[in-house]
């Protein structure tokens, strides 16, 4: 049976916007059992987990106010859009509440900027009652007028969150205040703004969300939240 720790008013606030993410292709299902119960018992926003063991984490967080969270095309993006899409249903039928998705990269780099909006126009079309969440690779991306058009292209395809990076890939984004403030100051208020890659510190999440985080990701939630010191961030 699963115990909550006892959590100041100031950890569970924190709490209440980590997802707490464990995607790693080396992770056993032992692992994520452990990640999922954890996430319950913290209370995190989230948690992130491979696709295929969506229902695993569907059934641990029954009756718990945790999300199910997935991802796809993690760190690659270049995937076709009808895969894209029958990946989505694919979470949506195993019971998902979540995806992040890396939206194809290769298009925005190639000036291919109409397609670039379309392919997520269409994801956000089939997403259905799935919340969808962009994961912008900023570090690709040599400008920042570059990263306000990319974020832009998105916003006017529907979808509703954009993220400064997926924490993978070949250019792995380090979240920074800098990055996510350019997104939360060139977006409508209505649509929400995730920081992930390379979160690893209480210090690190209080300057993202000061500078307009409303989620972040993160591999370290619970030493974040206890305060401790974490040599690296995995994913």
């Amino acid at each position: 049976m699963m115990t909550s720790p006892t959590l100041s008013p100031e950890q569970k606030s924190l709490a209440s916007k980590l997802q707490a993410t464990l995607v790693r292709p080396n992770c056993t299902r032992e692992q994520l059992i452990q990640h999922i119960e954890t996430t319950a018992e913290y209370n995190f926003n989230a948690a992130m987990i491979p696709m295929a063991y969506v229902p695993l984490a569907r059934n641990i967080l029954q009756g718990t106010d945790v999300k199910v969270a997935t991802t796809i095309c993690f760190g690659t993006g270049n995937e076709t859009v009808f895969a894209k899409i029958a990946l989505l249903r694919e979470c949506l039928a195993l019971g998902a509440d979540e995806v992040d998705y890396e939206p194809h990269m290769t298009l925005f780099l190639s000036g291919e900027y109409e397609a670039f909006a379309e392919e997520s126009a269409l994801l956000v079309q089939a997403a259905g009652d799935l919340t969808l969440k962009a994961m912008l690779e900023l570090g690709y991306i040599d400008t920042n007028e570059g990263k306000i058009h990319a974020a832009q292209l998105l916003e006017s395809a529907g979808v509703p969150w954009v993220k400064n990076s997926s924490g993978g890939g070949p250019v792995p984004g380090i979240a920074t205040p800098e990055d996510v403030r350019l997104l939360r100051q060139n977006l409508r208020p209505e649509t929400h703004v995730k920081a992930s890659g390379g979160i690893k510190t209480k210090e690190q999440v209080l300057a993202l969300i000061a500078a307009g985080a409303e989620l972040l990701g993160t591999s370290a939630a619970v030493a974040i939240v206890e305060g401790q010191a974490v040599d690296h961030t995995a994913y």
